[in-house]
């Protein structure tokens, strides 16, 4: 499978929910944001002929939802702690 290397811009307490949120499951950060909008993309049936701006609303819609799926940074913080105990 070929892959494509992109870079997303997003705050930094949401990069750092994200990277607790990934590490709680055991995974990198890329395979949290692949796997998220895999079923992003399988959950949301794109129109034909759906814009570039609508798509990306689709995208931040997902990244918004994954923010709100952590109460705080000390959800985050103690997520990253439990992982690196093993």
């Amino acid at each position: 499978m070929r892959t494509t290397k992109t870079t997303l811009e997003m705050s930094d307490t949401l990069f750092r929910r994200a990277k607790a949120a990934a590490a709680s499951r055991g995974q990198t950060l890329k395979e949290l944001v692949t796997g998220a909008l895999e079923r992003e993309l399988r959950l949301s049936r794109p129109a034909r002929g759906k814009s570039q701006a609508a798509a990306l609303r689709s995208v931040l819609k997902l990244a918004k939802a994954n923010a709100m799926s952590w109460r705080g940074m000390d959800d985050a913080v103690a997520a990253v702690r439990e992982q690196r105990r093993g």
